[in-house]
């Protein structure tokens, strides 16, 4: 794709360091290796698992040296720390209120965090105040407040930054919690951070869970009864393996997809007009920011803002053009909606910008979708980046040498290549037999979980292909024991609580947002399938994804239509016009959203812009760049916004041609900031930080570990819909994710 480069948009803040663009080096053909084997042992297995999950700590004293910062923690909430948070909280334990009342939460993540519970119409047709038995959402929000906040609500910010983590149903309150202290790190610490979960997902009430089940007899409360049966159901279907690995995989697939379609629905049909199932996408979601925006500011007692008008139709890309009152980069921003929305998160921030095009304060859209595609009954094209992200795994492996321990002397990015292939055609043949350690009970590792592992690493190939390299390694020798994970029990003894309990809101937010539903037999799906394939070799996972085949017999209605997003020329839509420009973010090569769905998505909105990451992974958090961090903090903090993309549809054939800003990546798989330390050859003089300055190391740093959260979160919601035995080697040790044990079953009379 050829593009003409651009150049950053000019302003005092662009001088920054941070935004200073450093140029790509292009990558030659990979060397011959000294004659050095790799060096292979179990130590260097823990190594590689420890930072991809420690975070920051192998390289703080850097950071300690060079700007004499302690932690990331930092000080910025108001409160006496003598009045600190409990330790865990119990979401059922903060009372709901249609106002934000603020309570200090989860000591355990940090000492300054603050939670909520909001309450708002589960219908927006049918307002709170017209009755009290109008049904109710009561939204899950976790603040990390900004630093020099008082008790006095005024002393916070204008708009805080509500971040989605994606999905869709990804927790945006858990995210808040892990990365909130990082994201201030990465890009100023002068505004509050709102994580919240949407309607149905996490902690928000009603969840949307279709196997809610009462408790049973033995004492388990009904949340860890559900969770049983969830994990039951996914192990079922580990045997049928991948999409394609059999002739009748896809028809048992669309059988599961059913009988779980089945399964919501008499959850929905017992619930009635109250069911949050009929309530859950996308559009109502935007109206929830909204009145969040407007609990903030009644909070901060600052003038009412007016409020959410109910609509009776998703007005979206077919809403007729309105004046906008603008904003300049200087003004306030206070009744506006400031986001960062990652993944679906973009689908999320483009309807709420169709929606209320004058609500926008700032909107960073980072890894985005096509919303056109993305109402379609299959989104097929996601993944027409993927293969071109792993075939350069097998180029880094080789160019590192022996600290990839898949590679051997002398091996070519081709030979690699074909001694994986290999690998794998060994597995479908015959699956791997290991027995893990924690457990004794014998697993079989299928070809189809080893592939599922990788294009999970594709969203990360920065903190996650050192691991690959060395499980394809231990694969290829027969010493897949250390990486495997016992199965999930069938039966708990003991009732436990989790920060977030799993649910079906992907599945059920992604199926009501389709515009074209997904209704077919199993040749049509087939035919599907094989066009899908034409785009990547992952196919066979992501045709299984929550919003493709799992839609298909969805019978569950949402009361609002879908939004309007299409293709079609006859119903494509001018411009909108926000009252303050997009940005959009994207990665040059991103395995689920493509650069091309970012470029297209921003001539959806008037004088949006783009900033391209010449990096590989989802979303650019993938991977360090000052040069994107000092275009996040300048548009954020600064109002600052990199000019619009000029685009070259002068007849060349490609509409994604043009000139817009490029930042590049600090760091490649294999040569980043903690492969060094490793190798325990990292210091001040490492090539990644030389000329660097100690504000660049800083945000550096805490991008870096902003990344490695991001792909353990990523990796943790993908393994709640898999029974993978590989995942456990990365996830079972995480914290942010612990259970608490809570009491022993009693037994039985």
């Amino acid at each position: 794709m050829p593009l003409r480069r651009g150049t950053m948009a000019s302003s005092d803040f662009s001088n920054s360091p941070l935004l200073r663009e450093k140029q790509e080096v292009v990558t030659s053909p990979p060397p011959r290796l000294s004659p050095r084997k790799p060096a292979w042992n179990w130590t260097r297995v823990g190594v590689a698992l420890l930072t991809v999950a420690a975070g920051v700590s192998a390289l703080r004293h850097i950071i300690r040296n060079r700007t004499g910062q302690a932690n990331y923690r930092g000080e910025y909430g108001h409160r006496d720390s003598s009045e600190g948070p409990p330790e865990w909280t119990e979401w059922s334990s903060i009372t709901p209120s249609e106002k934000l009342v603020w309570h200090p939460c989860f000591g355990v993540y940090g000492d300054d965090f603050q939670c909520a519970r909001l309450t708002v119409p589960m219908d927006y047709h049918r307002p709170l105040n017209q009755s009290a038995d109008h049904p109710k959402v009561h939204l899950a929000l976790v603040m990390k407040p900004a630093r020099n906040r008082t008790s006095n609500p005024s002393s916070y910010s204008d708009s805080p930054l509500l971040i989605n983590p994606g999905g869709p149903g990804g927790s945006g309150a858990i995210f808040a919690l892990i990365a909130g202290s990082i994201i201030h790190t990465a890009i100023g610490t002068e505004r509050d951070i709102i994580g919240f979960d949407p309607r149905g997902v996490g902690a928000t009430t009603p969840q949307a869970d279709c196997f809610a089940s009462p408790p049973d007899f033995l004492g388990l409360d009904g949340r860890n009864v559900a969770l049983m049966n969830r994990m039951n159901w996914i192990a079922s279907g580990h045997e049928i393996g991948l999409i394609n690995s059999s002739s009748v995989a896809l028809a048992k697939h669309d059988v599961r997809a059913r009988a779980l379609a089945k399964l919501c629905q008499r959850v929905d049909e017992a619930e009635g007009d109250s069911s949050i199932f009929r309530y859950l996408n996308t559009p109502n979601v935007a109206r929830d920011m909204l009145s969040i925006v407007h609990a903030w500011d009644e909070w901060r007692a600052v003038p009412a803002t007016k409020s959410v008008e109910p609509t009776h139709s998703s007005e979206g890309a077919d809403r007729e053009a309105q004046p906008i009152d603008k904003l300049a980069p200087g003004d306030s921003t206070q009744g506006k909606l400031v986001y960062w929305g990652l993944s679906y998160g973009t689908v999320l921030g483009a309807t709420f910008a169709s929606m209320f095009p004058d609500k926008v304060g700032r909107l960073i859209l980072d890894g985005v979708v096509d919303a056109d595609h993305y109402v379609n009954p299959v989104a097929a094209d996601n993944i027409l980046d993927a293969d071109a992200i792993w075939e350069n795994f097998f180029v880094y492996c080789a160019k590192a040498g022996p600290r990839c321990p898949f590679s051997q002397f002398g091996e070519t990015a081709e030979d690699l290549r074909n001694r994986y292939d290999v690998l794998m055609s060994q597995l479908e043949k015959e699956p791997a037999i290991v027995i893990p350690p924690n457990g004794n009970v014998p697993l079989l590792v299928t070809a189809g979980d080893l592939k599922l592992l990788i294009f999970s690493a594709l969203y990360s190939p920065i903190a996650v292909f050192p691991l690959i390299s060395f499980l394809l390694r231990a694969a290829a020798v027969g010493q897949l024991d250390s990486f495997a994970s016992a199965p999930s029990p069938g039966t708990f003894c003991k009732n436990m609580t989790l920060p977030v309990w799993p649910d079906d809101a992907q599945k059920a937010i992604g199926c009501s947002d389709k515009r074209y539903k997904l209704d077919k037999d199993v040749p049509e799906l087939q035919k599907d399938f094989e066009k899908m394939a034409e785009y990547s070799e992952f196919a066979d996972i992501w045709m299984n994804v929550g919003f493709n085949l799992a839609c298909n017999g969805w019978g569950i209605e949402a009361k609002d239509p879908p939004m309007r997003w299409d293709d079609h020329p006859a119903h494509r839509a001018d411009p909108i016009d926000t009252s303050f420009p997009v940005l959009f973010l994207s990665n040059q090569l991103d395995p689920v959203t493509p650069l091309h769905a970012a470029l297209k998505m921003t001539r959806k909105f008037t004088n949006a812009s783009i900033v391209e990451q010449t990096a590989e992974g989802h979303c650019t958090v993938s991977c360090v760049s000052p040069c994107t961090i000092g275009h996040l903090r300048a548009y954020l903090d600064h109002g600052v916004v990199p000019p619009p993309p000029i685009f070259d549809d002068s007849g060349s054939g490609d509409a994604d041609s043009g000139e817009w800003p490029v930042c590049a990546c600090a760091e490649k798989p294999f040569r980043s900031l903690e492969d060094t330390v490793a190798a325990a050859g990292a210091s001040d003089d490492d090539e990644i930080l030389r000329g660097t300055t100690d504000e660049e190391v800083q945000a550096m740093m805490a991008h870096r570990e902003l990344r490695n959260r991001f792909a353990h979160f990523v990796t943790f919601h993908q393994r709640l819909e898999y029974q993978n035995p590989l995942w456990g080697s990365v996830l079972d040790s995480s914290a942010p994710f612990a259970a608490r044990e809570k009491h022993t079953c009693h037994k039985r009379p």
